[in-house]
C-alpha cells in the first residue's frame, strides 16, 4: 500500500482468495477513508483472482463513488485475472489501465 498526495495505490498479492480477500477489502477502504484524492488497485502481479478478488474490487468502486474518489484498476494483459475480469464484464463497471503509469497520468488529466 502506497499513499502520495495525489494518490493511493494498493498492490494486490500474487493470488487473491477467500483466505485473503478480507484483508485486501480492509486496505483499500482504510485508503479510501483516509482522504485519499484518488485510488489505483493494481492487480498487474497478481496471477490468480477468484471472486473474492472481484469483490474486493467492486466494493472499492462503491465506496469510492460514494466519497466521490476516481478509482482505475490495472489489469494484466493476460492470463486468468484478465479473463476473469473480463467474463465479470469488469470494464462496465470501473476503469482499467494497462499499468499503474497510465493510470496516474490518467487521474492528473482529470485536474
Amino acid at each position: 500500500m502506497e499513499s502520495t498526495d495525489t494518490c493511493g495505490t494498493l498492490t494486490f498479492p500474487d493470488e487473491v482468495d477467500l483466505s485473503n480477500g478480507e484483508a485486501i477489502l480492509e486496505q483499500a477502504m482504510r485508503l479510501l477513508d483516509s482522504g485519499t484524492p484518488a485510488l489505483i488497485l493494481d492487480l498487474a502481479g497478481c496471477t490468480f483472482c477468484d471472486s473474492n478478488g472481484l469483490n474486493v474490487i467492486t466494493r472499492s468502486q462503491m465506496r469510492a463513488s460514494e466519497l466521490g474518489v476516481p478509482m482505475w484498476v490495472v489489469l494484466p494483459q493476460r492470463g486468468i485475472v484478465r479473463r476473469v475480469s473480463d467474463v465479470a464484464g469488469l470494464q462496465r463497471r470501473v476503469a482499467i489501465a494497462p499499468d499503474v503509469t497510465t493510470a496516474r497520468q490518467a487521474l492528473a488529466a482529470r485536474h
